[in-house]
């Protein structure tokens, strides 16, 4: 008992995605962890708790998935880093969306879902990317679901595309290719 006072009173990003994943429904006022007491979580409002409902374990990715699926409006224009050269990325990014991948609602990173035979395919193409962002010190967000993996590419710091978004997301296409990536009506469908 002792442990679970001490953990509340100085709390992890652990207990705290943990405390926010037991409590659905509700999401807390500021991001700051210092000031987690339990007066800090309101309700959601009714429009956002619907549209997190049809998803509930997965609600921290539910507007990537919008994005991803093509139900949201996508940028048309990207919105490079601040010091980046945008005549020199401007031909790659159009290379990219050529070769499958959309810009992001904001234009600030790419996205793309690849499609895989099988759920131990889906996964190695995961540990692939996983292994070369590490290297590059540059993660994507993936989800993984039982015959497709959803990337996003983004730089946080500063803000927007950038050359290692667009390296890695290459990178990304070639893995898919050594994986055996397949046409979406071809991959692992649930049941």
């Amino acid at each position: 008992m002792e442990s679970i006072v001490t953990s509340v009173q100085r709390p992890s990003r652990a207990l705290f995605s943990h405390i926010c994943h037991l409590n659905r429904g509700y999401t807390p006022i500021t991001p700051q962890l210092s000031s987690l007491p339990s007066r800090s979580l309101r309700p959601l409002s009714s429009s956002v708790r619907a549209a997190t409902t049809t998803i509930p374990h997965r609600k921290n990715t539910r507007s990537f998935e919008i994005a991803i699926r093509g139900l949201s409006t996508m940028a048309s224009e990207p919105q490079f880093a601040e010091g980046i050269d945008v005549e020199q990325w401007r031909p790659r990014v159009d290379t990219l969306v050529g070769n499958g991948w959309k810009l992001d609602e904001d234009g600030t990173g790419v996205l793309k879902t690849y499609y895989f035979k099988t759920y131990f395919k889906a996964v190695s193409f995961v540990n692939v990317i996983a292994s070369q962002s590490a290297a590059e010190k540059h993660h994507p967000t993936m989800t993984v679901r039982i015959g497709s993996v959803d990337v996003h590419w983004t730089t946080h710091r500063p803000r927007g595309l950038t050359d290692k978004d667009l390296t890695m997301a290459q990178h990304c296409d070639e893995a898919a290719e050594m994986m055996g990536s397949v046409d979406q009506d071809k991959g692992k469908k649930c049941g």
